[in-house]
């Protein structure tokens, strides 16, 4: 079964690092990876997923996996969770 699915990705830069600054993050799949560009973050964390999605399916636990992260089964589809933007202050 092929499995697509949307998911968010969050670049964030850290200047402390020389070699790879950029992070890609995804938090429906809760899975980091960086990059010396923005770009290279970008697929660094693509294969991330790649390899934690195999290992689950390998041990026969990707089902589990998948629901423990939010994501729920409809019509032989994985929907995932809701992500929202939402404004929050605070005062510092």
């Amino acid at each position: 079964m092929q499995l697509s699915l949307p998911l968010t990705v969050k670049i964030m830069i850290d200047k402390r690092s020389k070699d790879a600054p950029f992070i890609a993050y995804s938090p429906e799949m809760d899975v980091a990876s960086c990059g010396p560009t923005e770009e290279k973050a970008r697929a660094n964390l693509h294969e991330a997923i790649e390899i934690v999605l195999e290992e689950e399916k390998n041990q026969g636990t990707i089902t589990t996996f998948l629901e423990t992260l939010g994501f729920q089964k409809q019509n032989k589809q994985w929907i995932p969770p809701r992500i929202s933007f939402e404004p929050f202050s605070f005062v510092i």
